[in-house]
């Protein structure tokens, strides 16, 4: 009975309602749940939709939340949103900002003006809020003429307002040339590679570039990026580089210089030469200037057991045996350009006690030789030396910088020579390795003179291969840009 009667009078209830909103009541029931403030006044007034077009102006970002949540380079930023009602009633925007790093409300602003259902609202945040590497929230919502509320939307951002560090530039590895930094290499027309990195950003996303364009001007997306490089015109060249981070920052320039030598594209480049072809009158190499300069035979050269056959390591292993003035191998042309940086080596075996001078690797200019890897007499007038020779001038008997062992050469051993000219340090530095030991001897003499050889590698003598013919044996040759360490001497040395 008491049941009865609460529903009799929720029905009275409802029917006084009714009469008062000057609706059935039936009517009255469908609309019970609703607040009463939205039915008062004329016909039925929603609330304002969801706002829209979310997103923030200088800088421009669109919205999102969590790890899509955009970096602001501006502790000053315009939050925006469009707000419509669904009657066409103007709207104004009620705004927050919160601090999720530091879990507080930190900014609500009044509400903006009334504009016409479907305009944007826009609101600054002032000066001395927002906080560098802070992540925070913002939220809005409309408000129309009738107080009624919509429901909010939020976005998300963090401030990033710190410059990235500086992009670290590599010449990288393995093309025809590597451009080190501040020394010579390549030549016009002659490929290399750079590796772009983030020097330990974890937000960079890009980098700025140019070569020779006074500032960056292109852009590159990622992390670690590779740059190709061929240069147009030999002489000095700088590559100048800016990281981008996510939230558009942008580091100081690096500058990158380097020198491009004056070798002719196809040169210039280094190779390898294994020695291990075994027939006829041709040396294939490998590499970019190894593959496009295989070495031509003299008639008289013969083909030898190399070094590792001779330790029993590896029959397969071949070299090349010079018993006379007259035998010889060459290339068709230049395969460095030795106004740079580079590195010659070779595994040379000498079939009698060495007198005198003698080249076991050099290279051609047009007068001269450009560099000259073997022996000359000892500093003591006591036999001959290992040696690493670098003429001041390409010219007959031309004054040259000498860097020689102290230790005498011997008949029949065999020995790593590893030539080196620093550009950049104006040296000339030889490095001997007894292969039976794995000792390694250095000497490094001043050089501030190279110049281009244009003329061919040689094998078993100098200059034309008429001069300091070499008696003995060559097991591989091996010429590149790239400057050793003493790591890689050492490990060299160490048979690797």
């Amino acid at each position: 009975m008491r049941a009865g009667r609460r529903r009799g009078r929720g029905g009275l209830v409802l029917a006084l309602v009714g009469a008062l909103l000057g609706v059935t009541a039936s009517a009255a029931s469908a609309l019970d749940s609703e607040p009463l403030a939205a039915h008062r006044g004329h016909g039925h007034n929603r609330p304002p939709a969801l706002p829209t077009g979310m997103g923030t102006a200088t800088p421009e970002t669109a919205c999102a939340t969590g790890p899509d949540r955009p970096g602001l380079r501006s502790v000053t930023p315009t939050l925006r949103a469009v707000l419509t009602d669904p009657e066409g009633a103007a709207v104004r925007a009620d705004f927050q900002v919160l601090d999720l790093t530091a879990g507080r409300l930190v900014w609500h602003p009044s509400w903006t003006t009334a504009q016409a259902s479907g305009s944007n609202h826009a609101v600054a945040v002032p000066e001395g809020l927002l906080v560098d590497g802070h992540v925070y929230r913002w939220r809005v919502r409309g408000v129309d003429a009738s107080g009624r509320v919509g429901p909010r939307a939020s976005c998300e951002f963090v401030v990033d307002v710190t410059a990235p560090p500086l992009p670290v530039v590599v010449p990288v590895d393995g093309g025809p040339a590597v451009y080190l930094e501040d020394q010579v290499a390549g030549g016009v027309g002659v490929a290399g590679v750079f590796g772009l990195s983030s020097g330990g950003s974890a937000d960079v996303v890009g980098y700025l570039y140019g070569f020779d364009t006074g500032s960056p001007v292109t852009r590159v997306e990622g992390a670690d990026v590779r740059l190709d490089y061929t240069p147009a015109s030999s002489g000095p060249h700088t590559l100048s580089v800016q990281a981008v981070d996510r939230a558009g920052n942008v580091s100081p320039v690096r500058l990158y210089r380097f020198t491009v030598g004056s070798a002719p594209a196809g040169h210039g480049v280094g190779g390898d030469w294994l020695l291990d072809d075994g027939s006829g009158l041709r040396a294939i190499g490998s590499g970019p200037g190894g593959a496009a300069n295989a070495l031509t035979l003299s008639p008289t050269t013969a083909w030898v057991p190399g070094i590792l056959a001779e330790y029993g390591v590896d029959s397969t292993d071949l070299g090349l045996r010079f018993a006379s003035v007259g035998d010889g191998a060459s290339t068709a042309g230049p395969v460095i350009a030795t106004d740079g940086s580079y590195t010659v080596r070779a595994l040379v075996r000498t079939d009698g006690d060495p007198v005198g001078s003698a080249d076991a690797v050099s290279h051609d200019g047009s007068a001269g030789s450009a560099f000259e890897l073997g022996y000359v007499p000892c500093a003591d007038g006591a036999g001959a030396c290992w040696s690493f020779s670098v003429p001041v001038t390409d010219a007959p008997a031309a004054d040259r910088a000498v860097a020689a062992s102290t230790a005498p050469a011997t008949a029949g051993t065999w020995v790593l020579l590893v030539g080196v000219h620093d550009a950049a340090a104006g040296t000339a530095r030889l490095a001997v390795c007894a292969v039976d030991t794995g000792e390694a001897e250095t000497s490094v003499v001043p050089f501030a003179t190279p110049w281009t050889a244009t003329g061919p590698l040689r094998l078993g003598g100098g200059f034309g291969g008429a001069s300091a013919g070499w008696a003995g044996v060559v097991s591989a040759v091996h010429v590149s840009a790239k400057l050793p360490s003493d790591a890689d001497i050492r490990r060299w040395c160490s048979g690797a």
